[in-house]
């Protein structure tokens, strides 16, 4: 009697075990569908705004080029002269600055390089950049016989998001989110395009207004005279002059 009294206890505990293990069980899946549900809801990729969830970096970079001047040259050559050209147009439409000149000091081609600055400099002028916008430093020629002149300036480069993320599944979305590669296209295109990737990050300066329009004007109030722009005869038009094109 007492065993079997005692396989009931057992009987009974081993239930009242399992059950417990079950309810823990069925609460912790809960606790792990709330948890992934709140993971799910402050993700990045569901960010309503493509800028926010896909930003495109800006940061700045050196842009440089070198001029080789051996010993036996008398200043730039006519297609170092180009391509220095097309280097301060360049500079002239990122509007960045300054314009940095490294010129050897020291070498073997030391008056060589004098005759090629002397060349630089006018080409400065021609493009109409001030001598406050270049900055002029030596290096060590180290004895070198072709020691490079070295012109640089530092502007600014976007780089767009990474994309292709599709992991998510399209077909079923209860929740109906932005899914994450949502918008990356758009925004790697954008820093692919733009003209100056400073203006990501602010506004450029306005322009002086024309003011031209505006004295003629102030002149002929001041004087008394009407501000109305005169109008030829083939500008002027009265509302009975035109005829309808319909039939009677």
């Amino acid at each position: 009697m007492r065993y079997q009294m005692k396989l009931r206890t057992r009987s009974h505990r081993t239930k009242v075990a399992v059950l417990r293990v079950g309810v823990a069980v069925v609460l912790g899946a809960s606790l792990a569908g709330c948890v992934s549900q709140r993971e799910r809801t402050v993700k990045g990729w569901l960010v309503g705004d493509a800028s926010e969830r896909h930003p495109i970096k800006v940061g700045s970079m050196p842009v440089g080029l070198n001029f080789a001047v051996p010993a036996s040259a008398n200043g730039l050559t006519q297609r170092q002269g180009y391509d220095l050209r097309s280097f301060l147009r360049k500079y002239r439409e990122k509007t960045e600055g300054p314009l940095i000149v490294a010129a050897p000091s020291g070498g073997a081609n030391e008056i060589a390089v004098i005759h090629a600055l002397g060349d630089i400099r006018r080409e400065f002028k021609r493009a109409g950049i001030s001598r406050h916008e270049v900055q002029f430093d030596a290096y060590s020629g180290s004895g070198r016989a072709s020691a490079p002149i070295k012109i640089s300036y530092t502007t600014f480069v976007a780089r767009g998001p990474v994309c292709g993320d599709w992991s998510d599944n399209l077909a079923r979305d209860p929740e109906n989110q932005h899914y994450r590669n949502y918008g990356c296209a758009a925004q790697q295109n954008l820093a692919a395009m733009v003209a100056n990737p400073r203006d990501l990050i602010e506004p450029r300066g306005m322009t002086p207004r024309d003011s031209q329009r505006r004295d003629v004007i102030m002149d002929k109030y001041v004087r008394g005279n009407t501000t109305v722009a005169n109008k030829s005869k083939d500008e002027k038009a009265k509302a009975s002059d035109v005829k309808g094109g319909g039939s009677n």
